[in-house]
């Protein structure tokens, strides 16, 4: 998967912050406007709507293309001086509110709403005398008169964010709608099955294992496990192994095994990705129908035989 844009990035970092109450509330004054924005900002204790976006830009490297700045006010007169002052919301922008009262960041719209999240501000529907408290997400119709306009800045990487601007000078086409959403988790790429070790003229490979995860026991059954003139299980005519390989980092295994329903104390070795796999014999007399295995990596394995000739 390529990087995202600046802007989802942006979004994307936004949308990751806690939604709650982030002030304290002192007796008899209220709410105290001292939250970990302020101190990333370097001024704590003040009305931080301004200041929380001034963060979000700044934890992700693009503090540069804002302003940094505590009024509201001058978020508006920076923009229209430079170029930057939309009546149409675009993903990213900075939403001016009551001329110079709010501002919170865009996270979305349609052809009806805006959607925002931003600092100093009270949960949807909750009510706080005046004083916002916490980072919280809200909607409001476009053409509430609430709405000012935005600040839609320049992202570094030149790429437009979905914008509902018809004329955006980003570059952008206007669409319809856009609400943030996760992007998929990237798809791991298969891991290939193991390959059957070489150095054994005669050796078959009675059976793969499934993927074993690092932390946790896995009980490996191995006797009788059958050979190929044998398939169905019955009695072996020839020594086996067990297998295992460390998938991407060095480690240890433990090894238990059970003879006659009774476990052996577990023996610790070594596995590493340059050695490639560890080779445990089984007893050849049998006795051993079952192998633990707690491993601290993820490994992968197979059960080998050799056929008596």
């Amino acid at each position: 998967m390529s990087n995202p844009p600046d802007w989802r990035r942006l979004v994307d970092h936004v949308a990751s912050i806690p939604e709650r109450v982030y002030e304290h509330w002192v007796p008899g004054t209220g709410w105290d406007n001292m939250t970990p924005f302020g101190v990333e900002y370097g001024w704590n204790g003040v009305p931080w709507c301004a200041i929380f976006e001034w963060c979000m830009f700044h934890d992700v490297g693009m503090d540069a293309i804002v302003p940094k700045t505590a009024a509201v006010a001058e978020l508006a007169s920076w923009a229209q001086a430079h170029g930057q002052w939309s009546e149409y919301p675009s993903v990213g922008a900075l939403t001016i509110f009551g001329g110079d009262v709010h501002t919170e960041i865009v996270m979305g719209f349609d052809s009806v709403d805006v959607y925002t999240k931003g600092g100093n501000s009270v949960q949807a529907g909750a009510t706080d005398g005046g004083q916002g408290n916490g980072v919280w997400s809200h909607q409001h119709t476009r053409r509430d008169p609430y709405v000012t306009g935005y600040l839609a800045p320049h992202f570094p990487d030149g790429v437009c964010p979905p914008t509902a601007d018809p004329a955006d000078p980003r570059g952008g086409r206007a669409v319809g709608a856009w609400r943030w959403s996760p992007l998929p988790a990237p798809v791991p790429a298969p891991v290939p099955a193991p390959q059957a070790p070489p150095g054994y003229a005669e050796e078959a490979v009675l059976a793969y294992l499934p993927p074993i995860p690092a932390g946790a026991d896995t009980d490996v059954p191995v006797e009788p496990a059958g050979t190929e003139a044998v398939p169905g299980g019955a009695a072996r005519n020839g020594p086996m192994w067990l297998c295992v390989t460390p998938q991407g980092a060095d480690g240890t295994v433990a090894v238990s095994m059970r003879t006659g329903g009774a476990w052996g104390a577990p023996v610790e070795h070594p596995v590493a990705v340059a050695s490639g796999k560890l080779v445990l014999p089984l007893p050849a007399d049998g006795s051993v129908d079952v192998v633990r295995l707690r491993p601290t990596v993820p490994l992968q394995g197979y059960v080998t035989g050799r056929q008596v000739v």
